[in-house]
């Protein structure tokens, strides 16, 4: 796996690769555990975990509709697929806090086309390791969940043809819901596994209408109070704690 500045003379300014550190995802699990607690009424998982083949590096495919996604994406991957996670992320932010390469961050810089090109290389790498889960935002910025066309940019299919080899990709959609607590709760709803090979690689569209199908159904599930799996429930807080809990009624 490569590890600290990638190795092209012309792009080493901006090109930050990962470097995992097991006391950072250490000390990081602990404090986003309390962070998302504190800001969430509840991450609650809808429909079935995903079971990905051991052999296969993983492909996480989710929409992008909120600043949190990045640590939704490390919790997801901790709790249920225990890979190894690397995440793109815009290069002004890894540069800004050094502590994400050790979560396993990686920079892109939009707009430059041989950093582009680099970092699309770089992602490729990553699935050379079995072991790896490769989180992307195909969308390359936020959107709300309700907004269509979604977007997807083709840089996925271009990581794929240079990997060149299976991988388990694993479309995924989020979005969050207050009812009637003071705190959001974190949705997730991921679509069945999707193994592909050089010869069956998916185009970009076809994934962005997969990834739509699944926050069409996300939003039924939201309506219908679907109660799915609790991955994580938040600290009550002050009004919560005083909330009553409804009487049942009593004879007419």
């Amino acid at each position: 796996m490569l590890t600290g500045k990638f190795n092209s003379p012309r792009i080493a300014r901006s090109m930050f690769t990962a470097r995992h550190r097991p006391w950072a995802e250490v000390l990081f699990s602990l404090y986003l555990t309390c962070l998302l607690r504190r800001h969430f009424h509840a991450l609650r998982l809808l429909g079935e975990a995903p079971t990905p083949p051991p052999g296969l590096p993983v492909l996480l495919l989710p929409n992008h509709g909120s600043w949190w996604d990045g640590l939704f994406l490390y919790e997801l991957n901790r709790r249920l697929l225990g890979r190894r996670l690397h995440l793109m992320v815009p290069e002004e932010h890894v540069a800004r806090f050094g502590l994400f390469r050790r979560l396993g961050a990686f920079s892109v810089r939009p707009g430059f086309r041989e950093e582009v090109a680099a970092s699309l290389a770089y992602a490729a790498s990553v699935l050379g390791d079995p072991a790896n889960t490769l989180g992307l935002f195909p969308q390359g910025r936020i959107q709300h969940p309700s907004d269509r066309p979604l977007g997807f940019r083709r840089g996925v299919e271009r990581i794929l043809r240079k990997h060149g080899a299976p991988v388990a990709i694993l479309p995924l959609a989020i979005r969050c819901e207050f009812y009637e607590n003071q705190r959001p709760e974190a949705l997730f709803l991921f679509d069945r596994l999707l193994v592909a090979g050089p010869d069956s690689f998916p185009e970009a569209g076809w994934l962005e209408g997969r990834v739509a199908a699944l926050l069409e159904e996300l939003g039924r599930a939201a309506v219908e109070r679907r109660p799915g799996r609790v991955l994580l429930e938040g600290r009550a807080q002050a009004g919560e704690r005083w909330r009553k809990p409804a009487r049942p009624a009593g004879p007419a």
